[in-house]
């Protein structure tokens, strides 16, 4: 990978040469045998590999965003609300998803101004238990584990905890937390995990899922359809028979399947965990010692994401394209942040020496992207 662009962006993220090469297994129809096999495997490593060994897994062709859908839309009864944690984009994704569908949404945010002043804040817990008290309908709790709008985690522990003195289900959209960020899922008490098959599981975009417990799947046999395609319910029903109601991206699959073992052979979710803290250690040494500035306070960051401030007189584009040149892809931040802060994603299969060389890379195109 010496030559190749290292994806430093929150996904799709880098792939190892064996993932990759699952793609090319052969053509298969999923309604054959051996796709049933398949799909039973991936649905067999994923719970457990995510310490939820009780909840059950259904996958979805469709990236991360399909995943969140089907869970708010499949954990919400007729004439019942939801309440979503919302202090990032896509905390307000799970508001608007659940809004489009005319699902009535309540809202737990920050207090603060600026995006910059609620994006950057954990949410309290105890806002959830008074939201809980004020709106006595809420049917399910939903909230982001890391949100990668800043590379903020928020503590889905405490409020999992909260949740359960109620009647509602958890939701937790752990698609930039499956695999790589701390708060073991298996002790939060989620009643839906939403995750993807790429990022922290380093297999292909293009393949999402929810893990359900049996709460959960109690639940989204209980709820309307408010979807064709993203029914909860008629995947739980197919997926049990080792079918799937439309045509799924079969290859992604065989790179889901070859990314498990990956995951497993690497420590599971210990090893990756480990991995992605050691990442952010070297990364956010390098920033430090070239004067850059983390925005995110300490204690709330992610393993995988850091949102740094952009040098003096240097735009987005401009320190882009100088990395780009160097082999390194970065991002942006996102609405009213982009014109003042970039981030570095340590997602995926990255040599740990190109990291080592990001240092040189940053001064060089910073130093150019002044000139």
């Amino acid at each position: 990978m010496d030559d190749e662009l290292i994806l430093l962006n929150p996904g799709p993220a880098c792939t190892s040469h064996r993932v990759t090469r699952a793609l090319l297994r052969g053509d298969l129809c999923h309604r054959e045998p051996e796709f049933g096999e398949l799909l039973a495997r991936i649905r067999s490593a994923l719970p457990p590999a995510l310490g939820l060994p009780e909840h059950e897994a259904l996958l979805v062709t469709g990236s991360g965003t399909a995943a969140m859908e089907m869970a708010v839309i499949s954990s919400v009864r007729a004439g019942r609300s939801i309440l979503v944690v919302d202090n990032g984009v896509y905390g307000d994704r799970l508001l608007r998803i659940a809004r489009a569908n005319g699902i009535t949404a309540h809202t737990v945010r920050p207090e603060g101004q600026s995006d910059l002043e609620r994006w950057t804040t954990p949410i309290d817990p105890e806002a959830v238990r008074a939201a809980l008290a004020a709106h006595p309908d809420v049917d399910a709790v939903a909230v982001v584990h890391h949100e990668t709008t800043t590379g903020l985690i928020n503590p889905i522990r405490e409020i999992g905890a909260i949740v359960a003195e109620s009647d509602a289900l958890l939701v937790v959209d752990a698609i930039s937390g499956t695999g790589n960020e701390d708060q073991d899922l298996g002790e939060v008490g989620a009643d839906i995990v939403c995750g993807t098959a790429n990022k922290g599981l380093h297999g292909l975009p293009g393949i999402a899922f929810i893990l359900c417990s049996p709460g959960g799947v109690e639940r989204i046999q209980e709820v309307p359809a408010r979807s064709l395609y993203l029914n909860a319910a008629s995947y739980l029903k197919g997926q049990r028979d080792g079918n799937v109601p439309f045509t799924p991206a079969v290859q992604v699959c065989y790179a889901l399947d070859e990314a498990l073992k990956e995951y497993a052979e690497a420590g599971g979710f210990a090893g990756r965990t480990r991995l992605y803290r050691e990442r952010a250690a070297l990364v956010r040494g390098q920033l430090g010692r070239l004067g850059l500035k983390v925005l995110v306070e300490p204690a709330f960051r992610a393993n995988s994401v850091t949102m740094i401030h952009l040098p003096d007189g240097v735009t987005y584009p401009r320190l882009h394209d100088e990395l780009k040149k160097r082999g390194y892809v970065i991002y942006a931040g996102q609405g009213s942040l982009s014109s003042h802060f970039f981030r570095i994603c340590t997602m995926g299969e990255i040599p740990w020496h190109r990291l080592e060389e990001l240092e040189a890379a940053l001064d060089q195109s910073i130093t150019a992207a002044r000139a």
